[in-house]
C-alpha cells in the first residue's frame, strides 16, 4: 500500500511538472550589452494604448497634420496600427509580451518580438517582404545551428529579411546581413547581453520602474561621442499618457565624477520657502538647490575671458566675493512684461544694449543669504567701483547695515531688498515693493504634480508655465504689434504658436542625483481639453 502512495506521489509530481509552463529569458536576453543603442520595452500591448492615447491628444491640434500623415503611411506600409494591441494580435504579435532592439551599431539592427501565433507573424513578414522590398522568395537555412527564414527577391540573392523564432521570441532584421545578425543574436553568449549587463542593471536601478519604454547607451556608444556629461554611458525612459509625456535621463557616474556632483550639490540647511515669494503672474521658474559658491566656483572657467579681464581689473570675484554670502534653494522667475513690444525687436535701431530689459521681461528672484556681512561689503565696493563700471548703487536703510539697494545703469534699475534672511530682487526698482507684499502670501503656486516636484525636490528644476505665458502673450495691447500689413503679419505668426499652446499646461525639467547617477526629469503636461481662447 506504502509503495503505491509513493507511486502514485511521485506520479503527480512528474505531471505537476510537465504542465509546469517553461520559463524563457527576456528579450533583451538577445541584444549585445556593448549595442550603440538598446530599446526595452516591458508590455508592447501597454506601450501601445499608452502612446495612442498621446498621439491622439496631439492629433486634435491642428499643427499635427504631418504627424497624423506619418502615422496614416506606417499603418499602410505595416497593414496594421501598431498603436492598437489588436491590430499586433493580427500580425501574429504577442502585446501582452515585452519586446527589444539593438540599433546603431555596425550590423543591421535586430528587433526581438514577442510571438503569439508564429504563422500569422511569418505572413505578415512575407507580406512586407514582398510589398516593400520586392522580396517574394522565402528561403530557409541553417546557421549555425540556427533555423533562418529569409525573404529574397531571388532565390540565390541576398536576403532582404529575415527572422529566428527562439521560443516565445522572433529575432527579426533586414538587408543583406540580416540572417547573419538574427544568428548573433541567437547566440549570444548570455554573459554578454543587456540582460546580464552590470552596467544596464545599475542604470536600470538609477532610472526606476513602471517606464513604457527604456533607452541604454553604453559607456563609448558613438551617439554619446560628443556628449561630456555621457561619457560613462546613458539610459533613458520614457512614459506617456493622453496628456503627459514622461522623460527620465540617467547619467552613470564614476566614483571621480560623484565626488563633484555631491560636492556641488552642498548639504547645507535648505530654505524651501523662496518658490512661494515669486509671482502668481511667473512664466519661467528656476531653483537651485546646490551650494551657490561651490556653483560659481565651477561655473568660473567658462566666464568669457573679456569678462575675466574686466572684473580683475576693477578688483571684483563675484565666484569668491558674492557667492559665498548666499544659501542653497535661491529661485528666479521671468515674465513677460505688459510693455513688450514685437515693433522694438523689428526696428532696425534696435540694440539691446541701448534699451531697459526690463521693459520685455519682468526679473524676480529670492536668494537665502547666509552672510549678510558678505553681502554688504561686496555692494559697498561695487558702489565705490561704480563710476568706473558705469553703474551706480544706492543704499537704502542705516549707513552702517544698508537693508536696500537701487543699481542703475543706462535705463535699467534692479532693486534690492533684505527682508526674512532672504534677498529679494527685482528687475525695476518700482516692483520691489510688489516683491516684499508677498511675504504674507499670494505668491506662485501650481496644480502640476511634476511642476511641484521640479520646484520642491532634487539638486534643481525649471518649470515653463505655459498658461501663465500664454495669456501674457494674449494680453498684450494691439499696439505691441504695431501697424499697417507689419502688424497683421506679426499678430498672424503669434496666433500661430497660441493655438497648440493653448493645449499645454506645464514643462518642467528636474535635476537630482541619486547613488552612482545624475537623473534629469523632463515633464511635458497637457490639459484635457485646450483652454479657450478670449
Amino acid at each position: 500500500m506504502r509503495r503505491a502512495l509513493a507511486v502514485a506521489l511521485c506520479s503527480s509530481l512528474l505531471l505537476a511538472g510537465c504542465g509546469r509552463k517553461r520559463e524563457y529569458p527576456p528579450p533583451d536576453r538577445y541584444v549585445p550589452a556593448d549595442a550603440a543603442l538598446a530599446v526595452v520595452i516591458p508590455g508592447l500591448g501597454t506601450a501601445a494604448r499608452q502612446a495612442g492615447a498621446l498621439y491622439r491628444t496631439i492629433a486634435q491640434a491642428p499643427q499635427a497634420v504631418a504627424l497624423a500623415e506619418a502615422h496614416a503611411g506606417l499603418k499602410a506600409q505595416l497593414g496594421f496600427d501598431p498603436l492598437d494591441p489588436r491590430g499586433m494580435e493580427q500580425a501574429g504579435v504577442d502585446p501582452s509580451g515585452a519586446a527589444a532592439a539593438s540599433l546603431g551599431s555596425p550590423t543591421p539592427a535586430v528587433l526581438v518580438l514577442p510571438v503569439q501565433d508564429l504563422a500569422k507573424l511569418d505572413a505578415t513578414l512575407a507580406r512586407l517582404a514582398r510589398d516593400r522590398m520586392g522580396a517574394t522568395q522565402r528561403v530557409t537555412v541553417q546557421l549555425r545551428g540556427i533555423e533562418v527564414v529569409t525573404f529574397r527577391r531571388d532565390g540565390k540573392g541576398p536576403a532582404a529579411l529575415a527572422y529566428a523564432a527562439i521560443g516565445p521570441h522572433a529575432l527579426l532584421a533586414a538587408g543583406p546581413d540580416a540572417p547573419e545578425a538574427v544568428t548573433a543574436a541567437a547566440t549570444l553568449p548570455e554573459d554578454r547581453s543587456l540582460w546580464r549587463s552590470p552596467a544596464a542593471a545599475r542604470s536600470r536601478a538609477a532610472l526606476g520602474p513602471g517606464w513604457l519604454a527604456t533607452v541604454f547607451a553604453p559607456a563609448g556608444s558613438p551617439p554619446l561621442a560628443d556628449v561630456r556629461v555621457a561619457r560613462d554611458g546613458a539610459a533613458l525612459g520614457i512614459r506617456a499618457e493622453a496628456a503627459r509625456l514622461g522623460l527620465r535621463l540617467a547619467l552613470p557616474l564614476s566614483a571621480e565624477r560623484e565626488g563633484w556632483w555631491k560636492a556641488l550639490g552642498g548639504g547645507a540647511t535648505v530654505d524651501e520657502g523662496t518658490v512661494a515669494l515669486l509671482p502668481p503672474s511667473a512664466a519661467l521658474l528656476l531653483r537651485w538647490r546646490g551650494d551657490p559658491a561651490e556653483a560659481a566656483r565651477r561655473l568660473t572657467p567658462w566666464i568669457p575671458p573679456q569678462v575675466k579681464q574686466a572684473l580683475a581689473s576693477w578688483k571684483l570675484d563675484p565666484a569668491a566675493e558674492l557667492a559665498p554670502a548666499f544659501g542653497p534653494a535661491g529661485a528666479v522667475s521671468l515674465a513677460l512684461a505688459p510693455s513688450f513690444r514685437l515693433t522694438d525687436f523689428s526696428s532696425p535701431r534696435f540694440d539691446l544694449r541701448r534699451v531697459d530689459p526690463f521693459s520685455f521681461v519682468e526679473l524676480d528672484a529670492v536668494l537665502p543669504v547666509r552672510d549678510v556681512s558678505v553681502l554688504r561689503g561686496f555692494l559697498a565696493r561695487l558702489q565705490k567701483a561704480g563710476p568706473r563700471l558705469s553703474l551706480k548703487v544706492v543704499p537704502r536703510g542705516p549707513a552702517a547695515e544698508p537693508t536696500g539697494w537701487t543699481l542703475s545703469w543706462g535705463k535699467t534699475q534692479l532693486g534690492l531688498a533684505l527682508s526674512g534672511g532672504r534677498l529679494l530682487v527685482a528687475g525695476g526698482a518700482a516692483r520691489l515693493p510688489a516683491a516684499e507684499a508677498r511675504e504674507t502670501g499670494g505668491g506662485y503656486t501650481t496644480e502640476s504634480p511634476s511642476a511641484r516636484g521640479a520646484l520642491s525636490t532634487g539638486l534643481g528644476g525649471a518649470v515653463l508655465d505655459v498658461d501663465h505665458l500664454a495669456r501674457s502673450v494674449e494680453a498684450l495691447p494691439e499696439e505691441a504689434y504695431g501697424t499697417g500689413p507689419n502688424a497683421v503679419v506679426m499678430r498672424s505668426l503669434v496666433n500661430r504658436y497660441l493655438e497648440p499652446a493653448n493645449a499645454l499646461a506645464t514643462v518642467a525639467l528636474r535635476l537630482d542625483l541619486v547613488p552612482g547617477a545624475v537623473i534629469i526629469d523632463l515633464d511635458v503636461e497637457g490639459r484635457g481639453e485646450p483652454r479657450p481662447r478670449p
